[in-house]
């Protein structure tokens, strides 16, 4: 008698449909994990910012005025430019509570300093991740020099608080900016850590200003942890076309100052902290006209047209396909 044998696994056609639907599968959950994991870095980086915000906020409230870009060091009086002015995260190291890092600038006994995850965005992570890495950057305006006053007060926001070669000192607080352009309206913050960008360093002292007109930025360009607007370099108003955020122009000694602007790995733009402590994501689809003004805290009509201190500034705000007169207005970033 003749015993039939019956098979019991895939033929080679179905095997290919199986693998086939498979792939497509993985093909639309790939992307959609990648998606998720971004988006969960770039809370991450919200949360980092956000933290930011609220220590300034506690720090105004201790001393009735903002931190500067350029601070005294804790260790007093005697440790002045010449011997290491600090950035603004050492004075803002007790409202992030790390006392104990803040301690060890104090007393001048500054050991291994440590890194700091806050200050980091997982997005664009650092090439050594145990050194003390910055990816934030604050609002130093157009980082332009009036030869007779130092900074302006209502260019930017954390000004320079040292001084030097002939250069006084500046301060602000959240109600002269509150009066002026308003908090809700005036950056504080800024990732600085694109693909262009060299992440600074917070335990890097801070180096007196050596040129007239123009404060001095780090070598390599654009490391220092502050962000500004490209006529800090020279260039009065961007070329046209210019992309001031995540820009992807090649860093040559010609344009250089571009990596000086915010930039961020996360696609489409960066995360910013505004001075009323609210952080969102900036689109890098925003216009120069209205980054230079979201970047300076006092804008003025004089009658024809919307100005601030700084004439590096009203450049800007006058160029291209800007309105004249023209009053910032909230869609125009959101």
């Amino acid at each position: 008698m003749k015993v039939t044998r019956t098979r019991t696994g895939f033929t080679l056609v179905e095997l290919l449909v199986v693998i086939a639907i498979i792939g497509t599968l993985m093909g639309l959950l790939l992307p959609a994990v990648q998606s998720a994991r971004e988006a969960g870095r770039r809370n991450t980086c919200s949360n980092n910012l956000n933290q930011l915000g609220k220590a300034v906020m506690a720090y105004e409230g201790q001393n009735s005025s903002m931190p500067g870009w350029r601070n005294q060091h804790p260790a007093g009086a005697a440790a002045t430019v010449s011997a290491g002015a600090v950035g603004w995260v050492i004075p803002l190291l007790p409202n992030v509570e790390r006392s104990d890092v803040y301690r060890m600038y104090e007393t001048g006994a500054v050991g291994n300093i440590p890194a700091i995850s806050l200050l980091q965005c997982p997005t664009s992570p650092s090439d050594d991740p145990s050194s003390p890495t910055l990816a934030y950057a604050c609002n130093a305006g157009s980082s332009a020099l009036n030869t007779s006053a130092g900074q302006v007060r209502g260019d930017g926001v954390m000004g320079d608080r040292v001084g030097s070669s002939g250069y006084s000192a500046v301060r602000t607080n959240l109600d002269a900016i509150s009066s002026a352009d308003g908090t809700s309206n005036t950056l504080l913050f800024s990732e600085k850590c694109g693909f262009l960008a060299v992440q600074a360093s917070w335990n890097t002292p801070v180096p007196a200003s050596t040129s007239t007109g123009q404060l001095l930025s780090f070598s390599p360009v654009g490391s220092d942890p502050r962000f500004d607007i490209v006529g800090a370099f020279g260039m009065a108003t961007p070329a046209s076309g210019t992309k001031v955020i995540n820009s992807s122009t090649d860093p040559s000694a010609s344009d250089a100052s571009y990596r000086a602007q915010p930039s961020s790995g996360h696609p489409g733009g960066v995360v910013v902290t505004f001075c009323d402590g609210h952080t969102e994501f900036l689109k890098d689809s925003v216009a120069p006209h209205v980054y230079a003004q979201l970047v300076t805290s006092d804008s003025k009509y004089n009658g024809s047209s919307y100005n601030t201190n700084s004439v590096l500034v009203n450049g800007w705000l006058t160029y291209g396909s800007a309105p004249v007169p023209y009053a910032l207005s909230e869609g125009d970033f959101r």
